[in-house]
């Protein structure tokens, strides 16, 4: 009974204790909102590889600790290859420019890629010949490859990477690779600190999350670097001349390198009648199909870049897309992140609106636009400019409006929430609209007539058309 008694003891000191730790992390990323000026945010560090450049964005700025996240944009030259790593906290990526292969390694999922010999009657007496020929030199060399499935990416991909999951990047495009990546550290995942840490598989390179690093650790290192290379031949059955290559002893190539003859991995060949089924699957699932998907077979991608697939359209005004967890099951419950991606033509004006769950990770991608974001005391914390590369936080229900340059404005959205929702203060669905004529005049002291103006002259939704000046004016 006393034995009983006192382990009941300790369980509840031990949920209480989870309780005050799970208060006090709370507490702490709210107290980081306390913004009373935003500004635009440019990376704070280059760090420099064979094949690429990383750029960092300092995720200590009082912004991005009242989001959340950390915010991460690569650089990757054709065949160049981001060295496999994992994370402490979920990741959604966008791919901005380029065409490349993600790998995705899940221990315990099955390695659905294989490639063996060709089926052909002529290849394959050929392969024969050449596979007893080895049998007879090396013994139990097979030839193929195989490994777990490897996706296809491009412009205008979100892909999801969830906590602890390992990922490559590889470019097999003739241009550069550019992803920007926002790693939600405040999401329940993250059992450790409030900080994004990543995990190198491969190499030394530089964390790029380290702010302050010994002489020691300035080439960086993998996690294999802290195990005793005798055991690790040993867990490998392997001799220690290729661990020490395993732990990147005496690498200097950072964390984009370059793969000499390009990257061999086995894909299948993708026609019209594949994208179509696909498609058809995208379909099903953002509304259930009655199974469950399993941690091996989720989908991870999904494309918001083309224009067919807008959300909203106004003509002479822009198009905005925007991915939830109802168009990717993942998001919902594992990564609770989504995302808007926006471009606005040539004046066009982004409509006054705010987040109604969730703050606002706005990346610029191309072009320019001005910014005017206004807190709950009606106190403008941010007027100004906006241009390409630069990061900005809108914490949530601050209101946020924006122009484009001559130039138009592109920009990518990730929301803290698996299902962002905004609502708008101007136009067609605002909550001005909504309102009684009557009860807008008085909140307002005009007229019924006034009224109905400030109701019923903006039509659009959430883009207006710019305003243009004839050339004689």
């Amino acid at each position: 009974m006393g034995k009983s008694l006192c382990l009941s003891l300790c369980f509840l000191v031990l949920f209480h204790g989870c309780i005050c730790i799970a208060q006090q992390q709370q507490e702490k990323q709210q107290n980081k909102c306390r913004i009373s000026r935003l500004s635009a945010q440019e990376p704070s560090n280059r760090i420099q590889s064979e094949a690429g450049v990383t750029e960092i964005y300092d995720h200590n700025n009082q912004q991005l600790q009242c989001a959340g996240v950390a915010v991460v944009r690569y650089i990757i030259k054709p065949r160049g290859l981001l060295l496999p790593s994992y994370l402490n906290a979920p990741q959604l990526m966008y791919f901005i420019q380029g065409r490349g292969l993600q790998g995705i390694m899940i221990s315990g999922c099955p390695e659905t890629f294989q490639s063996f010999q060709e089926s052909q009657q002529g290849v394959q007496q050929e392969g024969e010949q050449e596979e007893q020929q080895r049998e007879q030199q090396g013994g139990h060399q097979f030839s193929g490859d195989q490994h777990q499935k490897i996706r296809e990416v491009q412009e205008g991909d979100f892909f999801v990477v969830s906590t602890g999951v390992g990922h490559f990047i590889y470019n097999n495009g003739n241009n550069r690779l550019i992803v920007v990546s926002v790693i939600d550290i405040s999401n329940d995942a993250n059992q450790l600190d409030f900080q994004p840490r990543r995990f190198y598989l491969a190499g030394s390179p530089q964390n790029e999350f380290q702010q302050e690093r010994s002489p020691q650790e300035s080439s960086g290192s993998n996690v294999f670097i802290g195990f005793n290379a005798e055991h690790l031949a040993e867990a490998f059955n392997v001799d220690a001349q290729l661990i020490r290559k395993l732990q990147g002893q005496n690498d200097r190539r950072g964390n984009i390198v370059r793969v000499e003859g390009g990257l061999q991995a086995v894909l299948p060949q993708r026609g019209q009648e594949e994208q179509g089924s696909e498609q058809q699957e995208d379909r099903l699932l953002a509304h259930g199909n009655g199974f469950e998907e399993t941690i091996c077979s989720l989908r991870l991608k999904q494309n918001i870049g083309e224009p067919r697939r807008a959300d909203v359209y106004t003509p002479l005004g822009g198009r905005i897309s925007g991915i939830t967890a109802f168009d990717l099951p993942i998001l919902k419950g594992i990564v609770k992140l989504s995302a808007r991606r926006a471009f606005l033509y040539k004046g066009a004006m982004l409509l006054p609106h705010y987040d109604m769950n969730a703050h606002s990770i706005i990346h610029a991608i191309r072009g320019s636009a001005k910014f005017q974001i206004v807190q709950n005391q009606g106190r403008t914390v941010f007027n100004d400019v906006v241009t390409a590369g630069r990061v900005i936080v809108v914490p949530q229900n601050f209101a946020l409006m924006m122009k484009a340059g001559d130039s138009g404005f592109e920009f990518v959205a990730i929301k803290t929430d698996e299902n962002g929702m905004i609502n708008t203060l101007a136009g067609d669905l605002s909550l001005i609209r909504a309102m009684p004529v009557k009860a807008i005049a008085s909140a307002y002291q005009i007229s019924e007539e006034q009224a109905k103006e400030l109701k019923f002259n903006r039509m659009e939704a959430s883009i207006a058309p710019g305003r243009f000046r004839s050339e004689s004016a």
